[in-house]
């Protein structure tokens, strides 16, 4: 449990990355307002499909990543801090998958109807392109939801003391602002993710980076009362005894 926990703690890097490729598809995309053909296009190619699969796919991460976190953090006095943090963390993921299968499956249903002659639908595709009051007020709404997760998050790594307390630091502001919609800064925050998800790793796996793994003394050896200690070495010779007649 404890190698699955450690191992768990990489998918928040994972997560930053994942999160920051889309960007790249999403910047090609014309406004919806001044080229709806165009935007139609971007929405229904390869491209389009596999940057929203993988935006997603980079939320799904993060909720493996802060349940591992969590599972790090339980077993220390930070346990309260943790179990918070991961309460809103899942809540603001929830809420964030289900805006962001709405935006993209919604985009892709709408561009479809556009290119096939309806062009009635073009009020919807810039609606779809963020236009939109109650998907705008429901991105706003995970955004501050996650700023209490992050911030308890970051609280519980400090208050820890098995974890490196500047990863928490920098975990709080890369969970944060890789959930907001501008290019720049969600790069800033993934990549504040990938450092402090790769920082808790290592630490939690013993690593770190100029001294490779810690390695823990041996268990020193119980007494059991009638039972001779088996420090001597089983090839060690015996001492040679007279024996008296």
């Amino acid at each position: 449990m404890n190698d699955l926990v450690r191992r768990g703690l990489y998918a928040l890097p994972a997560a930053g990355i994942l999160t920051a490729v889309p960007w790249i598809f999403i910047l090609q995309q014309p406004h919806a307002k001044t080229d709806p053909e165009g935007f139609a296009r971007v929405a229904t190619s390869a491209g389009g499909a596999v940057g929203g699969y993988l935006y997603a796919a980079g939320f799904v991460c993060l909720l493996f990543g802060v349940f591992a976190l969590y599972g790090h953090l339980a077993r220390t006095r930070a346990s309260g801090w943790a179990a918070g943090g991961l309460f809103v963390s899942v809540l603001v993921i929830a809420l964030s998958l289900a805006t962001i299968g709405t935006l993209s499956v919604g985009s892709r249903v709408l561009a479809d109807a556009y290119l096939s002659g309806d062009r009635s639908v073009s009020s919807g595709l810039v609606l779809m392109s963020g236009e939109s009051g109650r998907i705008m007020s429901a991105i706003a709404l995970g955004t501050d939801l996650s700023v209490i997760g992050a911030i308890a998050f970051a609280v519980a790594v400090w208050r820890s003391g098995s974890l490196p307390k500047w990863a928490g630091i920098l975990l709080a502001p890369g969970i944060v602002l890789s959930m907001t919609l501008s290019p720049g800064v969600a790069w800033a925050g993934a990549l504040l993710l990938v450092i402090s998800g790769v920082w808790l790793a290592w630490s939690a796996a013993g690593f770190t980076p100029s001294r490779g793994p810690v390695r823990q003394p041996p268990e020193a050896e119980i007494p059991v009362p009638g039972r001779r200690s088996s420090s001597r070495s089983p090839s060690a010779p015996r001492a040679w005894k007279p024996q008296r007649r």
